[in-house]
């Protein structure tokens, strides 16, 4: 296990009511991509209970500099990087933790895309302590979600399990 975040490694039961709000949020954003966090008490590393949206500031960020950043929100999502930084401190000193970052791919498979993975690793480390979950919403409807998990030592994802619990 990965000491005091073992969630990192997946086999993470998430919440039907999570799940829901998380595939409301992915229909409601459709075309663009939504994104948030996912977390669930500390004591209890496995379960993750409440999903919490965040703003997808792709297109904020292609209209400042389209060079730089050339996707829109259609195939992208950005995190404002500063609040994420202050939710996860505030999830780890409540003792709720964000386990789970969470985004959707639309028209798309609920893979852990080339730019997810250089995007959340770097030199073989993964920049936030959490899992991933990636939700493939088509023609505006969610399909399905996968639970992603960073390969220690790579720049590299797999797929790893996730299960869905009464509450």
């Amino acid at each position: 296990m990965s000491g005091e975040k073992p969630w990192i490694e997946g086999d993470l039961a998430i919440t039907k009511s999570a799940i829901d709000a998380i595939y409301a949020h992915a229909k409601e954003t459709y075309p663009s991509e939504c994104c948030g966090f996912v977390s669930g008490p500390a004591d209890d590393v496995a379960r993750c209970d409440e999903a919490v949206r965040e703003v997808n500031e792709a297109d904020k960020y292609h209209r400042l500099d389209p060079e730089r950043f050339p996707r829109t929100a259609r195939t992208y999502f950005k995190i404002h990087e500063l609040r994420a930084a202050r939710a996860f401190e505030r999830g780890e000193a409540s003792g709720r933790p964000i386990k789970v970052i969470y985004h959707s791919h639309c028209d798309a498979g609920s893979y852990f895309s080339a730019e997810d993975a250089a995007t959340f690793a770097s030199e073989g480390a993964l920049m936030w302590p959490c899992a991933f979950v990636v939700v493939s919403v088509i023609e505006g409807e969610p399909k399905g979600h996968q639970l992603w998990v960073h390969v220690p030592g790579t720049n590299e994802f797999r797929e790893a399990p996730i299960r869905t619990v009464e509450g």
